[in-house]
Protein backbone atom coordinates (compact mmCIF):
# COMPACT_ATOMS: atom_id res chain seq x y z
CA UNK A 1 0.00 0.00 0.00
CA UNK A 2 3.16 2.30 0.43
CA UNK A 3 3.16 2.42 -3.20
CA UNK A 4 -0.51 3.20 -3.52
CA UNK A 5 0.01 6.24 -1.06
CA UNK A 6 2.62 7.74 -3.39
CA UNK A 7 0.59 7.20 -6.82
CA UNK A 8 -2.63 8.60 -4.73
CA UNK A 9 -0.13 11.71 -3.51
CA UNK A 10 1.82 12.47 -6.78
CA UNK A 11 -1.31 12.34 -9.16
CA UNK A 12 -3.87 14.40 -6.72
CA UNK A 13 -1.49 16.65 -4.54
CA UNK A 14 -3.06 15.01 -1.54
CA UNK A 15 -1.58 13.31 1.54
CA UNK A 16 -2.66 9.87 1.56
CA UNK A 17 -2.22 7.17 4.36
CA UNK A 18 -3.51 4.11 3.99
CA UNK A 19 -5.16 2.25 7.25
CA UNK A 20 -6.07 -1.69 6.96
CA UNK A 21 -9.76 -1.96 8.51
CA UNK A 22 -10.07 -4.17 11.40
CA UNK A 23 -11.61 -7.43 11.41
CA UNK A 24 -14.05 -6.84 14.59
CA UNK A 25 -15.21 -3.79 11.56
CA UNK A 26 -16.08 -6.38 9.10
CA UNK A 27 -18.12 -8.60 11.42
CA UNK A 28 -21.26 -7.57 9.00
CA UNK A 29 -19.94 -8.35 6.16
CA UNK A 30 -20.44 -11.52 3.77
CA UNK A 31 -17.98 -14.30 4.65
CA UNK A 32 -16.86 -14.36 0.91
CA UNK A 33 -16.38 -10.40 0.95
CA UNK A 34 -14.13 -11.30 4.23
CA UNK A 35 -12.46 -14.16 2.59
CA UNK A 36 -11.23 -12.45 -0.26
CA UNK A 37 -10.30 -8.84 -0.09
CA UNK A 38 -8.58 -6.86 2.16
CA UNK A 39 -9.82 -3.79 3.20
CA UNK A 40 -8.29 -0.54 3.94
CA UNK A 41 -9.57 3.35 4.58
CA UNK A 42 -8.51 6.40 3.51
CA UNK A 43 -8.75 10.13 3.90
CA UNK A 44 -9.00 11.48 0.60
CA UNK A 45 -10.46 15.27 0.63
CA UNK A 46 -11.68 15.41 3.48
CA UNK A 47 -13.99 12.64 3.46
CA UNK A 48 -13.41 8.80 4.34
CA UNK A 49 -12.76 5.69 1.36
CA UNK A 50 -12.76 2.44 1.83
CA UNK A 51 -10.35 0.34 -0.18
CA UNK A 52 -11.15 -3.39 -1.40
CA UNK A 53 -7.95 -4.74 -2.58
CA UNK A 54 -8.46 -7.31 -5.31
CA UNK A 55 -6.19 -9.95 -6.40
CA UNK A 56 -8.19 -12.57 -8.41
CA UNK A 57 -10.00 -12.65 -11.51
CA UNK A 58 -13.32 -11.66 -10.86
CA UNK A 59 -15.84 -9.94 -13.60
CA UNK A 60 -16.73 -6.41 -13.77
CA UNK A 61 -20.52 -7.29 -12.81
CA UNK A 62 -19.58 -9.13 -9.58
CA UNK A 63 -16.66 -6.16 -8.90
CA UNK A 64 -19.75 -4.33 -9.23
CA UNK A 65 -21.96 -6.17 -6.98
CA UNK A 66 -19.58 -6.57 -4.18
CA UNK A 67 -18.02 -2.80 -4.00
CA UNK A 68 -22.13 -2.41 -3.26
CA UNK A 69 -22.39 -4.55 -0.67
CA UNK A 70 -19.27 -3.33 0.97
CA UNK A 71 -20.26 0.11 0.21
CA UNK A 72 -23.53 -0.40 2.06
CA UNK A 73 -22.35 -2.18 5.38
CA UNK A 74 -19.77 0.92 5.93
CA UNK A 75 -21.56 3.66 4.16
CA UNK A 76 -18.44 4.85 2.80
CA UNK A 77 -17.49 5.49 -0.82
CA UNK A 78 -15.90 2.46 -1.93
CA UNK A 79 -12.99 1.84 -4.35
CA UNK A 80 -11.70 -1.32 -5.80
CA UNK A 81 -7.88 -1.72 -5.90
CA UNK A 82 -6.69 -3.57 -8.63
CA UNK A 83 -3.39 -5.33 -10.27
CA UNK A 84 -2.68 -4.31 -13.53
CA UNK A 85 -5.33 -5.76 -15.72
CA UNK A 86 -5.56 -5.49 -19.54
CA UNK A 87 -7.32 -2.16 -20.86
CA UNK A 88 -10.60 -4.20 -22.23
CA UNK A 89 -11.21 -5.29 -19.31
CA UNK A 90 -10.38 -1.48 -17.41
CA UNK A 91 -13.01 -0.69 -20.12
CA UNK A 92 -15.56 -2.67 -19.28
CA UNK A 93 -15.34 -1.81 -15.37
CA UNK A 94 -15.29 1.94 -16.55
CA UNK A 95 -18.81 0.92 -18.46
CA UNK A 96 -20.42 -0.57 -14.94
CA UNK A 97 -19.42 2.39 -13.75
CA UNK A 98 -16.67 0.73 -10.76
CA UNK A 99 -14.59 3.00 -8.93
CA UNK A 100 -11.22 1.62 -9.34
CA UNK A 101 -7.38 2.30 -8.90
CA UNK A 102 -4.20 1.14 -10.49
CA UNK A 103 -1.29 1.77 -9.21
CA UNK A 104 1.02 3.95 -11.21
CA UNK A 105 -1.81 3.03 -14.11
CA UNK A 106 -5.10 4.51 -13.62
CA UNK A 107 -7.62 6.27 -11.19
CA UNK A 108 -11.50 5.97 -12.05
CA UNK A 109 -13.40 8.10 -9.45
CA UNK A 110 -16.32 9.59 -11.21
CA UNK A 111 -18.26 10.01 -8.06
CA UNK A 112 -15.57 12.09 -7.35
CA UNK A 113 -15.25 13.56 -10.67
CA UNK A 114 -11.96 12.09 -10.91
CA UNK A 115 -10.60 10.23 -14.03
CA UNK A 116 -7.02 9.72 -14.50
CA UNK A 117 -5.38 7.34 -17.12
CA UNK A 118 -1.68 7.23 -18.15
CA UNK A 119 -1.80 4.24 -21.21
CA UNK A 120 2.29 4.44 -21.39
CA UNK A 121 3.12 5.80 -24.89
CA UNK A 122 -0.54 6.75 -25.33
CA UNK A 123 -1.68 10.46 -24.21
CA UNK A 124 -4.80 10.29 -21.80
CA UNK A 125 -7.88 10.41 -23.62
CA UNK A 126 -11.12 9.11 -22.81
CA UNK A 127 -12.31 6.81 -25.46
CA UNK A 128 -15.05 4.43 -23.40
CA UNK A 129 -17.29 3.60 -26.31
CA UNK A 130 -15.96 1.85 -29.12
CA UNK A 131 -16.39 4.07 -32.23
CA UNK A 132 -19.06 2.78 -34.79
CA UNK A 133 -16.08 2.31 -37.53
CA UNK A 134 -13.85 0.44 -35.59
CA UNK A 135 -17.12 -1.99 -34.46
CA UNK A 136 -17.63 -2.06 -38.36
CA UNK A 137 -14.01 -3.05 -38.68
CA UNK A 138 -14.70 -6.27 -36.25
CA UNK A 139 -17.94 -7.41 -36.89
CA UNK A 140 -16.54 -7.42 -40.90
CA UNK A 141 -13.60 -9.69 -40.19
CA UNK A 142 -15.64 -11.93 -38.00
CA UNK A 143 -18.43 -12.24 -40.30
CA UNK A 144 -17.65 -11.32 -44.20
CA UNK A 145 -14.14 -11.79 -44.70
CA UNK A 146 -11.04 -12.44 -42.69
CA UNK A 147 -8.75 -8.59 -42.66
CA UNK A 148 -5.63 -10.70 -41.39
CA UNK A 149 -2.62 -9.14 -42.92
CA UNK A 150 -4.94 -5.85 -45.22
CA UNK A 151 -3.34 -2.61 -44.75
CA UNK A 152 -5.30 0.07 -43.35
CA UNK A 153 -6.12 1.67 -46.87
CA UNK A 154 -7.51 -1.35 -48.34
CA UNK A 155 -9.32 -1.86 -45.07
CA UNK A 156 -10.77 1.63 -45.29
CA UNK A 157 -11.95 1.13 -48.84
CA UNK A 158 -13.92 -2.44 -48.26
CA UNK A 159 -15.33 -0.63 -45.67
CA UNK A 160 -16.42 2.90 -46.80
CA UNK A 161 -14.54 5.18 -44.34
CA UNK A 162 -11.82 7.06 -45.13
CA UNK A 163 -8.50 6.42 -43.92
CA UNK A 164 -8.44 9.15 -40.72
CA UNK A 165 -11.46 7.30 -39.66
CA UNK A 166 -10.24 4.24 -39.81
CA UNK A 167 -6.80 5.22 -38.46
CA UNK A 168 -8.56 6.46 -35.11
CA UNK A 169 -10.63 3.41 -35.37
CA UNK A 170 -6.89 1.33 -35.42
CA UNK A 171 -5.88 3.31 -32.33
CA UNK A 172 -9.13 2.23 -30.30
CA UNK A 173 -8.69 -1.57 -31.18
CA UNK A 174 -4.85 -1.02 -30.21
CA UNK A 175 -5.65 0.21 -26.93
CA UNK A 176 -8.41 -2.07 -25.96
CA UNK A 177 -6.18 -5.16 -26.94
CA UNK A 178 -8.76 -6.34 -29.61
CA UNK A 179 -6.01 -6.57 -32.26
CA UNK A 180 -2.24 -4.98 -33.46
CA UNK A 181 -0.82 -3.18 -36.10
CA UNK A 182 2.55 -4.66 -37.87
CA UNK A 183 5.04 -3.37 -40.79
CA UNK A 184 6.31 -0.18 -40.66
CA UNK A 185 5.89 1.96 -43.97
CA UNK A 186 2.56 0.00 -44.62
CA UNK A 187 0.93 -1.00 -41.93
CA UNK A 188 -1.48 -3.94 -41.58
CA UNK A 189 -4.05 -5.59 -39.25
CA UNK A 190 -2.96 -8.83 -37.25
CA UNK A 191 -4.95 -10.36 -34.63
CA UNK A 192 -4.01 -12.80 -32.09
CA UNK A 193 -7.71 -14.07 -31.29
CA UNK A 194 -9.82 -16.56 -33.17
CA UNK A 195 -13.18 -15.19 -34.70
CA UNK A 196 -15.36 -16.81 -31.27
CA UNK A 197 -12.17 -15.27 -28.88
CA UNK A 198 -12.32 -12.19 -30.77
CA UNK A 199 -16.58 -11.57 -30.15
CA UNK A 200 -16.19 -12.40 -26.65
CA UNK A 201 -13.24 -10.39 -26.06
CA UNK A 202 -15.20 -7.29 -28.29
CA UNK A 203 -19.16 -7.95 -27.29
CA UNK A 204 -19.32 -6.06 -23.68
CA UNK A 205 -17.47 -3.08 -25.44
CA UNK A 206 -19.67 -2.39 -28.57
CA UNK A 207 -22.52 0.21 -28.75
CA UNK A 208 -26.48 -0.35 -29.51
CA UNK A 209 -25.97 -0.41 -33.69
CA UNK A 210 -29.26 1.85 -34.04
CA UNK A 211 -28.69 5.87 -34.08
CA UNK A 212 -32.83 6.96 -34.26
CA UNK A 213 -35.79 5.55 -36.07
CA UNK A 214 -38.51 7.21 -37.35
CA UNK A 215 -41.99 5.78 -39.27
CA UNK A 216 -43.11 5.92 -42.39
CA UNK A 217 -46.72 5.44 -44.17
CA UNK A 218 -47.67 4.30 -47.43
CA UNK A 219 -46.06 1.81 -50.13
CA UNK A 220 -42.35 2.22 -50.38
CA UNK A 221 -39.59 0.08 -52.06
CA UNK A 222 -36.03 0.90 -51.45
CA UNK A 223 -33.10 -1.54 -51.75
CA UNK A 224 -31.23 0.36 -49.49
CA UNK A 225 -33.05 -0.71 -46.93
CA UNK A 226 -32.56 -4.47 -45.03
CA UNK A 227 -34.74 -6.29 -42.13
CA UNK A 228 -34.14 -5.72 -38.86
CA UNK A 229 -35.40 -5.87 -35.47
CA UNK A 230 -37.69 -8.92 -34.16
CA UNK A 231 -38.52 -9.51 -37.46
CA UNK A 232 -34.99 -10.46 -38.79
CA UNK A 233 -34.25 -12.32 -35.69
CA UNK A 234 -37.38 -14.26 -36.31
CA UNK A 235 -35.49 -15.48 -40.07
CA UNK A 236 -32.47 -16.76 -38.02
CA UNK A 237 -34.35 -18.79 -35.06
CA UNK A 238 -37.83 -20.17 -34.01
CA UNK A 239 -39.11 -16.86 -32.82
CA UNK A 240 -42.63 -15.47 -34.69
CA UNK A 241 -42.26 -12.34 -36.11
CA UNK A 242 -43.99 -8.85 -35.10
CA UNK A 243 -46.92 -7.17 -37.52
CA UNK A 244 -44.63 -4.15 -37.86
CA UNK A 245 -41.84 -4.35 -40.22
CA UNK A 246 -38.40 -3.40 -39.27
CA UNK A 247 -35.79 -1.77 -41.62
CA UNK A 248 -32.21 -0.87 -41.19
CA UNK A 249 -31.13 1.75 -42.83
CA UNK A 250 -27.19 3.74 -43.39
CA UNK A 251 -26.11 6.80 -41.92
CA UNK A 252 -27.74 9.65 -43.03
CA UNK A 253 -31.04 7.75 -44.92
CA UNK A 254 -33.55 9.48 -42.46
CA UNK A 255 -32.60 13.36 -43.53
CA UNK A 256 -32.59 12.17 -47.23
CA UNK A 257 -36.27 10.42 -46.01
CA UNK A 258 -37.69 13.17 -44.72
CA UNK A 259 -36.47 15.55 -46.92
CA UNK A 260 -38.13 13.16 -50.14
CA UNK A 261 -41.64 12.42 -48.13
CA UNK A 262 -42.20 14.93 -45.42
CA UNK A 263 -45.79 13.91 -45.64
CA UNK A 264 -45.20 10.23 -45.29
CA UNK A 265 -42.68 10.32 -42.34
CA UNK A 266 -43.42 11.04 -38.30
CA UNK A 267 -41.86 9.68 -34.90
CA UNK A 268 -45.22 8.03 -33.61
CA UNK A 269 -46.79 5.67 -36.23
CA UNK A 270 -46.51 4.56 -39.57
CA UNK A 271 -46.48 1.51 -41.50
CA UNK A 272 -42.82 0.94 -41.11
CA UNK A 273 -40.41 1.21 -38.46
CA UNK A 274 -36.79 2.70 -40.51
CA UNK A 275 -33.78 2.40 -38.05
CA UNK A 276 -31.08 4.60 -39.36
CA UNK A 277 -27.92 2.55 -38.03
CA UNK A 278 -24.23 4.39 -37.00
CA UNK A 279 -22.83 2.30 -39.53
CA UNK A 280 -24.23 0.72 -43.14
CA UNK A 281 -25.47 -2.25 -42.02
CA UNK A 282 -25.59 -3.62 -46.19
CA UNK A 283 -21.62 -3.83 -45.48
CA UNK A 284 -22.11 -6.27 -43.22
CA UNK A 285 -24.54 -8.48 -45.14
CA UNK A 286 -25.09 -10.68 -48.50
CA UNK A 287 -28.78 -10.84 -48.34
CA UNK A 288 -31.70 -8.91 -47.61
CA UNK A 289 -31.48 -9.23 -43.24
CA UNK A 290 -28.92 -7.66 -41.16
CA UNK A 291 -26.07 -9.48 -40.09
CA UNK A 292 -26.29 -11.61 -37.03
CA UNK A 293 -23.74 -10.12 -34.75
CA UNK A 294 -25.08 -6.65 -35.08
CA UNK A 295 -28.42 -7.71 -34.79
CA UNK A 296 -27.37 -9.54 -31.44
CA UNK A 297 -26.17 -5.86 -30.41
CA UNK A 298 -29.22 -4.39 -30.99
CA UNK A 299 -31.24 -6.73 -28.73
CA UNK A 300 -29.30 -8.23 -26.08
CA UNK A 301 -31.11 -5.54 -23.39
CA UNK A 302 -34.41 -6.66 -24.20
CA UNK A 303 -36.16 -8.24 -21.00
CA UNK A 304 -38.29 -11.00 -22.65
CA UNK A 305 -37.18 -14.28 -22.21
CA UNK A 306 -38.47 -15.48 -25.53
CA UNK A 307 -36.08 -12.37 -27.16
CA UNK A 308 -33.05 -14.11 -24.95
CA UNK A 309 -33.82 -17.47 -26.27
CA UNK A 310 -33.92 -16.39 -29.81
CA UNK A 311 -30.47 -15.06 -29.44
CA UNK A 312 -29.48 -17.69 -27.85
CA UNK A 313 -30.11 -19.54 -30.99
CA UNK A 314 -28.95 -17.12 -33.19
CA UNK A 315 -25.48 -17.10 -31.34
CA UNK A 316 -25.31 -20.63 -31.89
CA UNK A 317 -25.71 -20.48 -35.50
CA UNK A 318 -22.55 -18.44 -35.95
CA UNK A 319 -20.19 -20.88 -38.25
CA UNK A 320 -16.49 -19.35 -36.55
Amino acid sequence: MKELEKYIENTLGEEAKIIAVLKSKMQGLPFFIVNNYKLYSLELFGREIILVEVKTKITAEQLRKHIDIVQQAFQRFTVAVLQPIESYNRLRLIQKRVPFIISGKQMFMPQLFIDIKEFGTYTAEKMEVMQPAAQMLLLYHIQVESLEGINLKTIALRLGYNAGTISRAMKYLLMSDLCNLKGSKDKYLHVNFSKKELWEKANPLMIHPVKRTIFYSGIFENNQLIKTNINALSDYSDLNPTAMQYYAARPGYIQWLTDEYPNQTGNLEGDICIEEWKYDPQKLTNNNTVDKLSLYLCLRDRKDERVQDALEQLIATMPW
